[in-house]
């Protein structure tokens, strides 16, 4: 029974991959020759499985049928990807996502990226993510037409530097093992903490909150406090206005501190302190104690304050360990820093952007209007929207 059922949905699943080609073949903008020549190899990588499956000759189906069945379900969640990632952003790219292409070359050019910059695709429903393995950056749909989140391209460009498509890229190497010394480093800040709470008799469930905080720090923490301080690094002080305005937007408690669920992202406070602290680092002082100013304003507006676990899971000589290991692999890799007074064309639009949305907001849309028109015309694209 199951076999039959196999011989059918095998051949229909074939059927489903070669009708996905044909939009693979068909023109598209040269923005996106690159994800579809990505999504056309995963995609013959995925039929050859399924034509494979076709073709087996069925001896022992009680031997053979529950691995033939965990295959099909292998090749369909690929196949369910590549359509719902690669092939839906081709379907369904936007007038803005041009803007956004040349944005991104832009601003890849400007710091020396050591990689090829990710095609833009206007899918995102919350905020900008990049998906590494398809080179594919999304962003809600009217982002392009606004320059106060766009700094948030720099973190997302930083992703991939540690993603394993890009292992064997000896460019990123310094990066990469930037990246192992701080997994060492938060290794031993956890089994220090661990120590110290058993020498003072504290009760089991405090020496496991350190193992959570461990392995979140491990397994998703680290790498986002490193695309910050990428994002700091090379974009300036655009980027920690930027995390301002994505914490009022959607954060929650700044000084947040997970007990038994998962949370991606480090605190909102640890994040800013990590961005400042890379932003002081390379010249911003001044910048950096007007931005600290507004956000302990928030965070007094808010009625909120560090508790002491707080500070025992982003702890200050951890937060400045990562930061001079992060600076140290992103120097060594080449790329370009912000430099105070002189700064790249995009970090320099964005700087001046927060500079004017400061200084006279009754007038900010029209002057980001205006040089939004600007900024499109440098690089050579007509905007032919509002």
């Amino acid at each position: 029974m199951l076999e039959l059922y196999l011989a059918g949905s095998v051949s229909q699943t074939i059927e489903r991959a070669r009708a996905l080609s044909t939009l693979f073949d068909r023109a598209h903008h040269r923005d996106y020759d690159g994800l579809r020549q990505l999504c056309s190899q995963k995609l013959s990588e995925t039929l050859a499985g399924l034509r494979q499956l076709q073709s087996e000759t069925i001896v022992d189906e009680a031997l053979q049928s529950p691995r033939r069945l965990r295959a099909f379900r292998r090749h369909c969640d690929r196949l369910e990807e590549i359509e719902t990632i690669g092939a839906t952003a081709l379907a369904t790219v936007q007038p803005e996502a041009e803007f956004l292409n040349a944005v991104v070359r832009s601003i890849c050019g400007d710091i020396a990226y050591p990689l090829i910059p990710p095609v833009v695709s206007n899918l995102s429903t919350s905020h900008f993510y990049i998906r590494a393995d398809y080179n594919l950056l999304t962003v809600p749909l009217l982002e392009g037409r606004y320059f106060l989140h766009l700094a948030d391209i720099y973190h997302e460009l930083a992703h991939p530097l540690l993603h394993p498509a890009y292992n064997d890229r000896p460019v990123l190497e310094p990066y990469r093992k930037a990246f192992g010394s701080a997994k060492i480093a938060l290794a031993k800040q956890t089994a220090a903490s661990i120590l110290e709470a058993k020498r003072a008799h504290a009760v089991r469930p405090v020496q496991d909150q350190f193992l959570v905080w461990g392995r979140l720090w491990q397994t998703y923490w680290l790498e986002e406090s490193f695309c910050d301080i990428f994002a700091a690094l090379t974009c300036g002080p655009a980027y920690a206005w930027s995390h301002y305005h994505l914490a009022i937007k959607k954060g929650y408690e700044a000084f947040e501190v997970p007990t038994n669920r998962i949370e991606t992202h480090p605190a909102d406070d640890a994040r800013m302190r990590m961005i400042l602290a890379a932003l002081t680092r390379i010249g911003f002082a001044a910048e950096c104690a007007t931005i600290q100013a507004a956000w302990e304003n928030l965070m007094d507006h808010r009625s909120e304050r560090a508790e002491p676990e707080y500070r025992q899971c982003y702890p200050d000589h951890l937060i400045e360990t990562i930061v001079d290991l992060a600076h140290r692999g992103i120097e060594a890799i080449g790329t370009q820093l912000a430099v105070p007074g002189a700064l790249t064309p995009w970090a320099e639009r964005l700087d001046m952007a927060w500079q004017v949305f400061w200084q006279q907001p009754d007038r900010y849309n029209a002057w980001e209007s205006e040089h939004m028109r600007l900024a499109a015309g440098a690089m050579g694209i007509r905007r032919s929207y509002p």
